[in-house]
């Protein structure tokens, strides 16, 4: 049995690596400049890519079914992403400054043990959501092939109804799935060109529809005139039921970035400079997401004048196999084009986004046996035994899986965020993050912070009779004002539990506040090759000569 685990080990890549132990890995280690390759176009690319997506065009689209008609879902959708791009910068600090990702982030949030907690959440999340992109992304393989062979679209099925999938349908996802796998052998330091080139392509064909629809309706559809004669949902009236739909609008447009919000240090801390990653972030992830959803809202709507009997046409996948139908030899071309950029764009956000992610939290978890490539493949594997197409069943199910994430990973951020930016004020030891013992200023109490657990419990358990409520077969009959309180899940569950957590440790502050290693340890500012990197204990940690780490972050 030992032998075999020993085979399992996660190998060093070179000779200046040392082995990797129960705590650290290559993987997991603060990066040092040479891997830090993500300036601020970098940014900008990335959340282009992963912004001009399937999620984003059909979620819009989506608060629709809650009444609102167009305008009012717009301003909802508006004021959610901008909140998104704030918490996206604030969670992103520690990532660009200390060059940490999110398995390691939480070590001094939750403690050494404790940091299991949110790493579990967050590898459940990255798994649910690379199942749901891979279900988008083999849609989108279904409208390339059904361009080239129209016959592909009328292919019998073999499939019980049971399983929430055609046969036609699972084989776009199997042929996304088996071309996913050797993306995912690229490193996340050499992302930059692949944001670049998928970036540019998907905005063009989105463009391209957008300009298409326009020009060909004449103007915007009937849906912006008259949605509810559209979608037969009763437009909602008066003030106090329109502001709370749209306050359900804000929060389920967080909830639907909000795992992206979580994981962001994973990618910060590829920033070449800390501030890479904030104006291009504050300025890109509002106004790209803002733009696909009002193109995903207004290309429906002329789509329900072109096509009457097809109904509304939420996707784009569904979109491009109704104008391939209705269309000649030119429409099938373009369709396989516009195809093939949506499966890049899946391949933009499935990828770095889900299964990189995944690698990352698994490599966190288990750093002396799982790597990110391994956990990539792990994080795939099972997203794709979930069938996940089973959560995309309509647009109210799929609202509601979307604001039940937020009601665990808004208290979740609004710990992290506190911790960070006002409890630590930005200062950390980076050696004692990877010290499981006593002598670190991370154990607090048997290597758990019971600071972060009160207060991200006391985030939680507001929401949680409404979230009960939204998620049943049957209502159980809670009052509205609980429904009301679950309306606001995100937003309102990060403010309270980073109010409590701040609370908390200034009633009882964590040892080690304002401690900074007074060595370089890890060469994460000043590189070097010469030193043992992954020590096991605090005296081969201070043995390591450096630059001060003080002098650096001060």
């Amino acid at each position: 049995m030992s032998s075999f685990l020993k085979r399992l080990e996660v190998k060093r890549k070179d000779e200046t690596e040392s082995e990797a132990t129960a705590w650290i890995n290559r993987d997991i280690v603060p990066l040092p400049p040479s891997r830090r390759t993500w300036g601020a176009w970098s940014f900008v690319g990335y959340w282009l890519l992963t912004s001009f997506n399937i999620s984003n065009w059909s979620t819009a689209s989506s608060l629709l079914g809650l009444g609102l008609n167009v305008w009012q879902a717009m301003v909802a959708f508006i004021i959610g992403q901008l909140i998104v791009a704030c918490a996206v910068v604030a969670n992103g600090f520690v990532g660009a400054e200390w060059h940490i990702g999110f398995p390691v982030y939480n070590r001094f949030v939750w403690g050494v043990f404790g940091s299991f907690f949110p790493l579990l959440m967050r590898i459940l999340l990255s798994i649910v959501w690379y199942g749901v992109q891979l279900a988008f992304g083999g849609m989108s393989v279904k409208v390339v092939i059904g361009a080239i062979w129209p016959s592909f679209y009328n292919l019998h099925n073999t499939l019980p109804e049971s399983t929430g999938v055609e046969t036609n349908d699972l084989i776009g996802i199997l042929i996304f799935a088996a071309i996913s796998v050797p993306l995912m052998l690229v490193p996340p330091e050499h992302f930059r060109k692949p944001f670049l080139f998928g970036s540019i392509i998907i905005t063009i064909a989105t463009f391209c529809i957008f300009v298409w629809t326009v020009a060909k309706e004449h103007g915007g559809g009937p849906l912006l005139s008259h949605p509810s004669q559209l979608n037969g949902v009763e437009p909602v009236t008066g003030g106090a039921k329109l502001g709370w739909a749209m306050a359900y609008g804000i929060s389920s447009t967080i909830g639907s970035i909000c795992a992206g919000i979580l994981k962001q240090s994973d990618y910060t801390r590829f920033a070449s400079y800390p501030r890479a990653q904030i104006f291009s972030q504050l300025v890109i992830v509002p106004i790209s997401s803002i733009v696909i959803a009002l193109f995903g809202i207004i290309v429906t709507s002329c789509a329900a004048d072109f096509y009457p009997e097809e109904g509304l046409l939420w996707a784009p996948y569904d979109l491009l196999q109704a104008i391939q139908q209705h269309g000649g030899p030119g429409a099938r071309a373009a369709c396989f084009f516009a195809g093939c950029a949506f499966v890049l764009s899946q391949f933009g956000i499935n990828i770095p986004g889900n299964a990189v992610s995944g690698g990352i939290d698994m490599s966190g978890l288990l750093p002396k046996y799982i790597n990110i490539r391994r956990g990539a493949y792990l994080t795939a594997a099972i997203g794709i035994a979930i069938c996940p197409w089973k959560l995309l069943t309509g647009s109210s199910v799929f609202l509601t899986v979307l604001s039940s994430f937020a009601v665990f990973l808004g208290p979740l951020t609004g710990v992290m965020v506190s911790d960070y930016l006002l409890v630590r004020h930005k200062k950390l030891r980076l050696s004692h993050l990877y010290m499981p013992t006593r002598e670190s200023i991370y154990w607090f109490a048997y290597g758990i912070n019971f600071r972060a657990l009160i207060s991200w419990a006391f985030g939680v358990w507001p929401l949680m009779p409404g979230f009960i409520n939204a998620v049943s077969p049957r209502p159980i009959g809670v009052s509205e004002g609980w429904t009301h309180v679950y309306d606001l899940a995100w937003p309102l569950g990060f403010c309270v539990s980073a109010l409590v957590h701040v609370v908390l440790s200034k009633a009882f502050p964590p040892v080690g506040l304002g401690e900074v290693d007074e060595e370089d340890v890890f060469g994460t500012f000043n590189e070097k090759v010469d030193f043992e990197i992954f020590a096991k204990s605090e005296s081969d940690l201070e043995s390591v000569k450096g630059i001060s780490v003080q002098e650096l972050t001060l």
